[in-house]
């Protein structure tokens, strides 16, 4: 990628920061036109490493066996993809039914580039898991503390991007969730079993 590129990237990096800390002001680090939507794509690119390395520690070895590394990565990575392009096509829909389909950009691009910081703290979280650095009970608190803060940072974003009502913001989080997050575990089960 060239330097501006780059630069992009940071300040993107920095205004997802931002926003997870509750400054809405985190919104004026992103380039919120047609342009910076399609570039904002580059986060699926920088995160894909990140949903590998989460991969592998959701698979079982068992599950690597039976089915092979090339068939559950080739799946997941279609699943992934999907994920990146499903999430904003029902966003178009949802945006013109809360009446808020000017702000699509608005939302979208600090969206995309919010995967990043997730992405690595579920690794993180992840990886603390793996290690057994804290025994089975305080990591699931880890994670499921961890599972909450994402939801409220999704939540937030989606409330001042979008700038309307908090249960409107609410049903946003719950069609991610619902619709794009569950779709590469699905496929894992899928791939693994068959």
């Amino acid at each position: 990628m060239p330097a501006t590129a780059w630069l992009e990237v940071r300040l993107a990096l920095v205004g997802a920061f931002r926003l997870a800390k509750g400054d809405r002001g985190g919104l004026s680090c992103f380039d919120r036109s047609l342009d910076g939507f399609w570039r904002s794509f580059r986060a699926a690119v920088i995160a894909y490493p990140l949903y590998l390395m989460l991969l592998m520690m959701r698979v079982t070895i068992a599950e690597w066996e039976r089915s092979g590394g090339f068939y559950i990565i080739g799946v997941e990575t279609i699943a992934y993809v999907v994920a990146w392009v499903a999430f904003p096509l029902a966003m178009l829909t949802v945006t013109r039914w809360i009446d808020r389909s000017h702000r699509f950009f608005d939302f979208m691009v600090p969206y995309n580039w919010s995967q990043l910081p997730q992405s690595a703290l579920f690794v993180l979280v992840g990886l603390q898991a793996e290690s057994q650095a804290v025994s089975a009970q305080p990591a699931q608190v880890i994670e499921i503390a961890a599972a909450i803060a994402v939801l409220a940072y999704e939540w937030f974003v989606a409330r001042v991007a979008l700038e309307t009502t908090a249960s409107a913001m609410s049903q946003v989080v719950f069609i991610e969730q619902r619709a794009v997050k569950r779709t590469g575990p699905a496929l894992v089960s899928a791939a693994a079993s068959g």
